[in-house]
Formats: C-alpha cells, structure tokens, sequence
C-alpha cells in the first residue's frame, strides 16, 4: 500500500481520533503501544500518545525500541518496566486485517502474536488504514485475535469488552 504523506496524515489523524474516543482511558493503567514505522507505512498514532500523556499522566506507558539492535521494552516517562509487565490495553500495527475474525497480518516475525499471547487480560487494539481490510486471512495456530481493529473509517469489533 502507498499513501502520499498528505494521505497518511489525514488517515493517521483519524486513527487517532478513533483511538481517542474509543475507550474510558481514565480506567487503565498501563498501556503499551508501538512506535510507526513510516516506511511500513503505519498509522501515525504520535499525537495520539501525546494525549494520552497530556491527558493522562499517571498512565504508564512503554513501547518496544531498538537499543544496540536488541528490542527492548521502554517505560516512556522513564524508569525500569517491570520484569513481567502486564497491561490493561496493548496497541499494535497491521499491514492488514480479517474483520470477520479480527487477526491482524504482520511483518512475518511473530513479535507481536509471540507478545500478545503473554498479555491475556489486555484490550488489544490493532491499528490499520481502511485499505488493510481483506476478505479472508491466513490464520495460523500461533496467531493471536485482537479485540478491536481501528482504521480511519471505522472501528471493528466481535465483541464488546469495556475497560474496567
């Protein structure tokens, strides 16, 4: 998929807006969330996460960072993530989505699947634009549900799993 940047920008504000108003964000604790990669032209949920810091600042938020070539959890406000860190709500990008079943396509590596499967009380929020959707996805034993799929057009969801 390529967007020009004017696109994905629209797009990744809309995301954004979608995410804002998508759950009672004063109920969680902790959030983990990823960092775009603008060359797998992922949503840009940036000004998201400095609402979710100017709105929220006890919220501890982490996000996975490539540190001498090693991806490490880091806690965005500083300090040491914890050992076994648990989530309440864990945000993560698509290349593309089923939304008939909710499994988000990656990038082959099995990072997040591997990660989400250790989180099970954790709202998982999968970040998409629109032209992920496809018809029907390869699912393979270790591939893990979300429990919504964002894009700029709608909110999908197979049910309906409040925070708190």
């Amino acid at each position: 998929m390529e967007l020009g940047d004017a696109e994905r920008t629209l797009k990744s504000r809309e995301v954004g807006a979608r995410l804002k108003g998508l759950l009672d964000w004063s109920k969680a604790e902790s959030v983990h969330y990823f960092e775009p990669l603008r060359e797998l032209m992922e949503p840009d949920i940036s000004p998201f996460i400095t609402w979710l810091e100017d709105e929220y600042p006890k919220l501890k938020l982490f996000t996975p960072r490539r540190i001498e070539g090693k991806w490490e959890l880091v806690a965005v406000r500083g300090g040491q993530p914890p050992a076994a860190p648990r989530f309440d709500v864990v945000v993560v990008p698509a290349l593309g989505f089923d939304p008939r079943t909710l499994h988000r396509i990656g990038y082959g590596g099995g990072y997040y699947d591997k990660f989400l499967a250790t989180q099970p009380q954790a709202k998982k929020i999968g970040v998409c634009f629109e032209a992920g959707k496809l018809e029907q996805s390869p699912i393979e034993p270790h591939d893990v549900r979300l429990d919504l799929v964002i894009t700029e057009a709608k909110a999908y969801s197979l049910k309906t799993r409040r925070l708190g």
